[in-house]
């Protein structure tokens, strides 16, 4: 399998705040990512980031399977109840998922806390978003 060649890469953080099973947390805006077309994503777990820029604590790869995410492009919901250690590259023989140039609607996409097991309070969830602009 071919790894893609990256255009533009931009390193998104999802803070948990106070964990909860059942928890949505909506995405940012990014507006880096506005209009972008994505091509690839990764998640990142504690054994390869240990904390984000804005210093906090990274889930451990236990923690990453408690999470998944929803994406949409406009209004429709096309990735669905995605397992976040599903778009983690250590988790796929170093392989970054790929997608076909999905203009995500990055804040109507959301991660779900499924189970609080191996999370803390304050943690983030860690995305690269590989794109390129038009």
């Amino acid at each position: 399998m071919i790894q893609p060649i990256i255009e533009r890469s931009y390193l998104v953080e999802v803070n948990l705040g106070t964990i909860a099973a059942g928890r949505k947390i909506n995405f940012q805006y990014i507006p880096q990512l506005e209009g972008a077309e994505i091509y690839g994503i990764q998640s990142f777990s504690s054994d390869q980031l240990g904390v984000t820029p804005n210093l906090a604590v990274v889930p451990t790869p236990a923690g990453l399977r408690s999470i998944i995410v929803n994406f949409f492009v406009d209004d429709d919901e096309q990735i669905f109840q995605m397992p976040i250690a599903d778009l983690n590259s250590e988790q796929l023989s170093g392989f970054v998922r790929l997608f076909n140039n999905k203009k995500i609607n990055i804040t109507k996409s959301f991660i779900t806390i499924l189970t609080t097991a191996n999370l803390n309070n304050n943690e983030a969830v860690v995305f690269q978003f590989l794109f390129k602009k038009k």
